[in-house]
């Protein structure tokens, strides 16, 4: 079913793989520009987390939500990349790291 100005033909998805991860993203493809809508990020089958572009227009104000559901967050404040790349490099190395060392890799990678 198609809603509001796209067309099931401006919609496509794409795969690749990094870090050992299977990266699937969902891109909004007009003839003029691309717009990362969506993407998920699995290893080894399982799912790792989501990220998704809360300002499509602008393509900026990026979200990752864990396997768990939640929205990720270091000490209480929501982890927000700076772009769709930032947000496969946390996703595809910091998320997949032991449990124990995902905060202080958080905090090395945001500096803080």
């Amino acid at each position: 079913m198609n809603s509001g100005n796209t067309s099931e033909a401006d919609v496509v998805t794409r795969s690749f793989i990094e870090h050992d991860c299977r990266v699937t993203t969902v891109i909004y493809e007009p003839t003029d520009a691309q717009q990362i809508i969506y993407g998920t990020v699995t290893r080894n089958g399982a799912l790792v987390g989501s990220f998704y572009c809360a300002d499509r227009a602008r393509q900026q104000d990026w979200r990752i939500v864990t396997a768990e559901g939640h929205d990720l967050t270091l000490d209480g404040n929501p982890v927000r990349p700076f772009d769709h790349g930032s947000a496969v490099i946390v996703l595809t190395t910091i998320l997949t790291a032991p449990a124990h060392e995902i905060d202080q890799l958080l905090r090395d990678a945001l500096g803080s």
